[in-house]
């Protein structure tokens, strides 16, 4: 888990609705069953303290053929879009805005995770 202040998850838990919005939208064009791969690139942004290699990791897995390539773009310039509320959360915080970035995708990605399973499993 990362450190962020009390002040910083507050910013983030008001985001929370708008969170799980764009992991649903993110989700809408995975058509086949993609949980597991989901489920990896999630791991990953938990375990790691760079964008650029979660970036790096969601390429690969769409250049391995495990995730559909434009889905995989349009993922990273969502993904990437959050660097805004992060610097915004950062001003007002003081944590560092790469770790806020990280914290939000990871959020994201936790709900495209159910958003998926849902969209798959209904």
């Amino acid at each position: 888990m990362r450190r962020l202040k009390p002040q910083t998850r507050k910013a983030i838990a008001q985001r929370e609705d708008d969170l799980v919005q764009k992991a649903r939208s993110i989700t809408q064009t995975l058509k086949q069953d993609k949980v597991r791969q989901l489920r990896n690139i999630l791991e990953v942004a938990e375990s790691t303290d760079s964008w650029k290699a979660l970036e790096l990791f969601i390429r690969y897995q769409a250049a391995r053929g495990e995730l559909p390539k434009d889905w995989a773009e349009s993922a990273i310039q969502a993904f990437d879009a959050l660097q805004t509320d992060a610097q915004n959360i950062s001003k007002d915080t003081g944590d560092p805005t790469k770790t806020i970035h990280l914290e939000l995708v990871t959020r994201v990605l936790g709900h495209a995770v159910r958003w998926h399973v849902w969209e798959v499993k209904k």
